[in-house]
């Protein structure tokens, strides 16, 4: 059996895209290129992983059995290849930190602050993106660690722990017809325009979408300004209802039949970092240090 990486890589990417189209614009690639290394691994190993005679292929049975290995083994490639980074470091260096964009910033800012006491001679670069980019950054070496909300469930490659959780609030505008009702039913709701936060496709929100109307925003403080404007309602953290520019300016509204959990915050890093000394030392202050939502 002769079958590369690279193969698993694209066959795992095809799966979790959807298709070999999908697959070939995440990877860089062109179609055919998808196609032939797909090919090229059914040959080595001798089994046939898609069924290919519906418009989109679809997993074999073979396929399926094979696909939990072939993860293991990039997530095993993954923590080889983390560890002897670690290991290559003859001190701490450069370290790419990631945070949520609608994280709260005062404790966010409190443990930056904290982390340069112990290394002033940290080349520290800090990214600002969605939870999508986050695991994105992780996964292509973009960023070493990360701190953000977690909205789904990330790939195997990445380990997290929680370490808080900030409320969420349902608002609007103040000239908008629902703001001073005491309290607002579901079926309420459906009638205006909601705001929701969707980073890439429109059907992650159906959850929590109530209203047959949506605006969709990739950032949480646009859909608090699309709110600000009157624009329809929103569910929004806490913090960015109460940030500066935004404090005062959006009603809290009340609902009898609806209730939406807080964001759980959590740390996340590759894995096979459990040895970095700059992770060590945020987990352990994060475990004395409670990160909240309040100023």
């Amino acid at each position: 059996m002769n079958w590369t990486l690279d193969q698993l890589v694209t066959f795992v990417t095809t799966v979790d895209s959807g298709s070999f189209s999908a697959a070939a614009r995440k990877l860089g690639r062109a179609q055919s290129a998808i196609s032939t290394a797909i090919g090229l691994l059914e040959s080595s190993l001798g089994v046939s992983l898609f069924d290919r005679s519906t418009k989109i292929p679809t997993l074999t049975n073979q396929g399926k059995s094979l696909l939990p290995e072939a993860r293991e083994i990039l997530r095993q490639c993954d923590a080889l290849n983390n560890q002897a980074l670690i290991l290559g470091q003859a001190e701490v260096g450069r370290v790419t930190f990631a945070m949520d964009e609608g994280l709260p910033y005062p404790p966010a800012l409190a443990l930056l602050s904290a982390l340069a006491k112990p290394y002033p001679q940290i080349e520290l670069n800090v990214l600002h993106g969605s939870q999508e980019n986050i695991v994105d950054w992780l996964q292509t070496n973009q960023a070493d660690i990360a701190l953000g909300f977690h909205r789904k469930p990330v790939p195997p490659t990445i380990e997290s722990v929680p370490v808080s959780a900030v409320p969420r609030i349902m608002v609007c505008g103040h000239e908008h017809p629902l703001a001073g009702k005491p309290k607002i039913q579901r079926r309420q709701l459906a009638r205006y325009r909601q705001l929701i936060l969707s980073p890439n496709q429109v059907d992650e929100d159906e959850e929590e979408r109530i209203s047959p109307q949506v605006w969709r925003a990739n950032s949480l403080y646009a859909v608090a300004e699309l709110a600000r404007l009157n624009l329809g309602w929103g569910v929004l953290p806490v913090n960015i209802v109460q940030y500066p520019t935004l404090d005062g300016k959006l009603v809290e509204l009340s609902s009898t039949d609806l209730f939406f959990p807080a964001l759980e915050v959590r740390l996340y890093w590759r894995s096979g970092q459990g040895e970095s000394e700059v992770l060590r030392w945020i987990r352990q202050y994060l475990q004395t240090n409670r990160f909240t939502h309040i100023a």
